[in-house]
């Protein structure tokens, strides 16, 4: 019988040859001739059971986990020419060019091929049976066509003559199960992904088959007595239209809703809704109410096409439910961060890759392609990615944090995902995703998050997994310097802190209002960037600070510094307020910014020679001041109904504890006044020396109360951004992943702190589009020599009009 054997694929064959003649510079002569063995016995059809008795294999366990879908170093995947190479012993899957360095490095030789091609597939002929069940490829269910049009061939191959392969149906006894195994089970990335639970509804419930068929206009909700043609959604379990609940879609303008489809979920149990007039061929706005979130039906078309309606021809009708929350300076904004109306010629080539959104990852996509405008982070995990893949053996790679990392900026980096005409461009780093953001109660979900604390959060877990070698982020670390003076005495304490973001204040009243121009364009107020410096970085005062060394309470100044500039500087605006209803809205404000900017004038010199400092003795008491007792219940419960922490532990304090009801009517008898929202002075230690130190030391006394120690307090809101209540609620499910208290001080830590001219160049930004950080979009501008390019997810285009204005985040470079 003739054996067929695969040279058709020239890049391959290529790949082959070199890692054919590399291998044999490197082996002795003894391998050449097992090399002639193995590629004579595979040319004639049949393994010997010489070579059979060289290599290593074994039968993958239920819990192995078979790298199938992509290489571990890389984002190729089996639909890349030459497909992905399986070791049959570790079950790790290599592209053509990776699976030279594993197996010389581990002497693995057996090898399983798998190669994928798409094909057209040819529409269906003939009505499809009645559909009875809201559920895929089940009986009564739709049926769907096969998946992508994929056609998949294995092979079984030997390193180093990769030249040679044959079918699996010419294998035979242990080693055919074994590749029959290997092709029978689910890939590593599919099986996580039905452990994560995805953001995507894939369940199954019933479908009534009541013959119901929703005509293409003319809805009217059909509770009784409502008369609502507007925000109507469509159950797709029974057909049943009903009006959604009202919502804010502008200052003091409620969209119509009665909130009749929620009360059909409570009778019914039906959870999954779509909203009428938003259905199109691309999209439709799909919420889930056992989720209570907003979903994605990847099948939305068949289950649609059950009650009549063909998305082909369904037109628009109505804003989804994130539209409506832009109001129209937002939709501006969304226009121009995107640059849309310009015609964007699109960039390819080394560091232009983009990053598919995975779902709502607009955010990390944005973060890290401008951190890879940083050197450091290039050299470690750019030009070094070899070194860290081969530190850690190659089943461990899945899950290592740095190998992960070295596999996201290696690949955006090396041009192989971004060639024009190539179908293989952008990379979609989902398990990139999942390991920098495991255990963390935010990041590790697939909803929208805040991208300035996703670069804080990112940067701490590089700085964990560094190790004994320097770290990156120390070109962004810098040392804040914090000067407080005791106005009694003229004395003062001098205090340094780390940071890596040089977050700023907005000088601008948040009820301020854009005015809009005649063409529909909102006229913004515009700030400039040095007075948000000016404002952050300007003198403050503590009205009610009692001198230690008097006694007197004349109050006390603190004034904050730069104490070193490191190499790049990452500056945050702080666009985001809150409320007088207890939302997040963002300041419609544009921002003057200058190409380059001088610090000069912000740097901090330390202490004087003329000046005296306060007795250190003082700082340590105040650091240990108990703080008055509140009912922890009381101020959970005033803050679930939308108060204020700060208010909540004032009304919880002012009533002596007596409970939640004598709380509340103190508060609604105190909402006017203008310290309801500040801490009650008698939580505040008097000694300390910073505002943002005040805040801090209130937060760990709230947190003790409920009976952590001061470092597990420290440690949850170091986790949760400073956030009280997520600080409480990540202690409850974690105490037992606080790591023991270090003795080492903060002065002795390792961290090395660049300096140098304090002046900078405007290297990129990345901008906000919606309402608040957690919905909306975020892309990143980046300048690369003399051009600026946009970056929107898996898009790179030559930036136009780059609107730096408009930035949340921006990244400026040292000259």
């Amino acid at each position: 019988m003739r054996i067929n054997i695969t040279s058709s694929f020239d890049a391959y064959s290529r790949s082959a040859a070199l890692a054919s003649f590399r291998f044999s510079l490197l082996k002795s002569r003894e391998m050449s001739e097992v090399m002639e063995i193995s590629s004579r016995s595979m040319i004639s059809g049949a393994v010997s059971p010489d070579l059979l008795h060289s290599l290593s294999y074994k039968h993958p366990s239920s819990t192995t986990k078979i790298f199938k879908e992509e290489c571990m170093w890389c984002f190729n995947t089996p639909l890349h020419p030459g497909g992905l190479l399986i070791c049959l012993n570790t079950f790790a899957g290599f592209c053509p060019k990776h699976i030279v360095e594993y197996c010389e490095r581990t002497g693995q030789r057996a090898l399983l091929r798998i190669q994928q091609t798409k094909i057209e597939q040819p529409e269906s002929e003939g009505p499809q049976d009645k559909v009875t069940r809201l559920a895929i490829d089940v009986d009564g269910g739709f049926q769907s066509a096969p998946k992508s049009g994929i056609v998949t061939d294995y092979f079984f191959t030997i390193f180093p003559t990769l030249q040679s392969e044959v079918t699996l149906d010419k294998l035979s006894g242990d080693l055919r199960e074994v590749c029959a195994e290997v092709v029978a089970s689910e890939g590593a990335q599919r099986t996580e992904q039905l452990q994560m639970g995805m953001n995507e509804w894939d369940g199954e419930a019933k479908i009534l088959d009541n013959g119901v068929k929703v005509p293409r206009s003319g809805w009217k909700c059909q509770a009784e007595g409502c008369e609502l043609t507007e925000n109507l959604w469509l159950n797709l379990t029974d057909g049943a239209i009903k009006c959604g609940r009202s919502q804010y879609i502008q200052e003091g303008v409620l969209s119509k809703g009665n909130n009749h489809m929620r009360q059909h979920y409570d009778d019914t149990g039906y959870p999954l809704v779509v909203k009428l007039g938003t259905i199109t061929k691309e999209d439709a706005d799909v919420f889930s109410y056992d989720e209570d979130e907003s979903v994605r039906d990847p099948n939305l078309a068949m289950h649609l096409m059950h009650f009549g309606i063909d998305v082909q021809t369904a037109e628009k009708t109505e804003k989804s439910t994130l539209e409506l929350e832009l109001d129209m300076n937002q939709k501006w904004e969304w226009a121009m961060c995107q640059e849309d109306g310009a015609n964007l010629e699109l960039a390819y080539g080394p560091a232009l890759t983009g990053m598919v959104n995975i779902g709502s990852s607009c955010y990390m996509n944005s973060s890290i392609q401008m951190l890879l405008e940083v050197p450091d982070f290039r050299d470690t995990f750019g030009k070094n990615s070899s070194e860290i893949f081969s530190s850690v053996d190659a089943v461990s790679s899945h899950d290592s944090f740095n190998c992960q990392t070295a596999k996201v900026f290696s690949c955006l980096l090396n041009g192989d995902y971004s060639k024009k005409g190539s179908n293989f461009n952008a990379i979609s780093p989902r398990q990139f995703r999942r390991v920098v953001g495991r255990g963390h109660h935010e990041f590790s979900t697939n909803k929208q998050q805040d991208a300035e604390e996703f670069i804080r959060y990112f940067l701490s877990k590089v700085d964990e997994n560094a190790g004994t070698h320097a770290s990156p982020v120390d070109a962004l670390r810098f040392k804040m310097e914090s000067r407080f003076m005791d106005c009694a005495s003229g004395k003062v304490r001098y205090e340094l802190k780390e940071e890596i973001v040089l977050s700023l204040m907005v000088p601008l009243s948040p009820s301020s209002k854009s005015e809009v121009s005649t063409d529909g364009a909102p006229l913004r107020p515009t700030v400039s960037l040095e007075q948000c410096l000016s404002a952050t970085l300007s003198e403050q005062s503590i009205d009610d600070f009692r001198s230690p060394v008097t006694g007197e309470v004349t109050g006390a100044r603190v004034i904050n510094r730069i104490a070193t500039f490191p190499d790049v500087l990452v500056v945050h605006l702080q666009k985001f307020f809150v409320t007088d209803h207890w939302t997040v809205k963002k300041m419609d404000v544009n921002i003057k910014v200058s190409d380059v900017i001088d610090l000069e004038a912000f740097r901090g010199h330390g202490k004087r020679p003329d000046e005296e400092l306060l007795p250190s003795d003082d700082k340590e008491a105040s650091s240990n001041a108990v703080l008055p007792h509140v009912d922890a219940a009381i101020v959970d419960t005033l803050c679930s109904m939308g108060f204020s922490a700060a208010a909540a532990r004032r009304a919880a304090y002012m009533t002596s504890n007596a409970g939640i009801e004598q709380a509340s009517n103190w508060l609604m008898e105190h909402l006017n006044d203008a310290d309801i929202n500040e801490e009650h002075p008698d939580f505040v230690p008097k000694m300390h020396t910073t505002v943002k130190g005040i805040a801090e030391a209130a937060s760990v006394g709230e947190l003790t109360v409920l009976g952590f120690t001061p470092h597990q307090a420290r440690y949850a809101l170091k986790q949760t951004s400073n956030n009280v209540n997520a600080a409480a609620e990540w202690l409850f499910a974690n105490l037992d992943k606080v790591p023991p208290e270090e003795t080492t001080s903060v002065a002795e830590a390792t961290h090395n702190f660049r300096d140098g001219s304090a002046k900078y160049a405007l290297v990129g930004f990345i901008s906000h589009m919606g309402t608040s950080p957690y919905c909306g979009h975020y892309v990143v501008h980046l300048k690369k020599g003399d051009k600026w390019y946009l970056f929107n997810d898996e898009k790179v285009a030559e930036s136009q009009n780059p609107p730096s204005a408009l930035a949340y985040i921006y990244l400026y470079k040292r000259l």
